[in-house]
């Protein structure tokens, strides 16, 4: 898909470069450059965590068991207040990390999943890494709490590597 955008900026740059005649050899020099800066640009801009919103069992398998990140799920509830705090300071501490992924779970949607971790509380979060909870926390807890869960995943992520 960012190959296409690229694509797309490219063609739409040598069409320009086609009808000022004067400046089609800068054009189509600057035309190849523009898509591979645009690409490069598209593609840095999904490095950033992954924020998956898990809508079944069968997507959570997916995206959460067979990651190869480790994956910090979020089971929370649109009624439930102290998720509405936890969910965004979640979102801004893994902002800028590219190893780990957040899965958001409505529990309200996925009583199935509810079951399977026997959650009894929402915020309820759990870390995964290969499949496996690593650790968990219910609900609401300051910065830095979730700011070590995050060290600890990193830190075990990069042992691995």
């Amino acid at each position: 898909m960012l190959k296409i955008a690229a694509e797309g900026i490219t063609s739409r740059l040598a069409a320009c470069c086609l009808i000022n005649g004067s400046a089609q050899s800068s054009c189509q020099r600057l035309a190849p450059q523009a898509a591979k800066a645009t690409q490069k640009y598209l593609s840095q801009s999904q490095m950033h965590y992954k924020k998956l919103v898990i809508k079944d069992h069968y997507e959570f398998d997916q995206k959460v068991i067979n990651s190869d990140n480790p994956v910090i799920v979020n089971f929370h509830a649109e009624w439930c207040d102290p998720c509405k705090i936890l969910t965004p300071k979640m979102l801004e501490l893994l902002e800028n990390s590219d190893e780990i992924d957040l899965a958001i779970i409505d529990v309200e949607a996925n009583l199935d999943l509810v079951e399977t971790f026997e959650v009894k509380a929402v915020p309820a979060v759990l870390a995964f890494r290969n499949g496996v909870v690593v650790d968990k926390f219910i609900g609401l807890v300051d910065a830095n709490s979730i700011e070590t869960l995050i060290d600890k995943l990193k830190r075990k992520q990069q042992q691995k590597q």
